[in-house]
């Protein structure tokens, strides 16, 4: 009897699921400006909804620094805002406990 042979759908770091290498996908970046007035070129590494509104999880490349912002706009354009403090804290503890549910 002849043995069935298939290719293994398991995930390959940098690889999706479609054959395509990470390296193929350009990261989605901002720039903010600091205290000083200097640019600071950061990636976007993560987003998420709470509350019918979408947020972004911004990384600072130089001290790893993460910042979140509320996206206010569609698909082709949006802008990135700071939450009021109180919508901040609640965002950010929801992130937190997504984060703590993947481990």
């Amino acid at each position: 009897m002849e043995e069935n042979k298939s290719k293994s759908n398991e995930y390959k770091e940098n690889e999706c699921e479609v054959g395509h290498s990470e390296e193929e996908f350009e990261a989605l970046t901002v720039d903010l400006e600091d205290e000083e007035g200097n640019i600071i070129h950061c990636e976007i590494i993560d987003g998420f909804e709470f509350n019918d509104d979408e947020y972004a999880v911004v990384q600072n490349p130089q001290d790893e620094t993460l910042y979140l912002f509320k996206v206010i706009g569609d698909d082709e354009v949006g802008e990135l805002v700071l939450p009021d403090d109180d919508e901040f804290e609640r965002a950010r503890e929801y992130y937190e406990s997504l984060i703590e549910s993947e481990e």
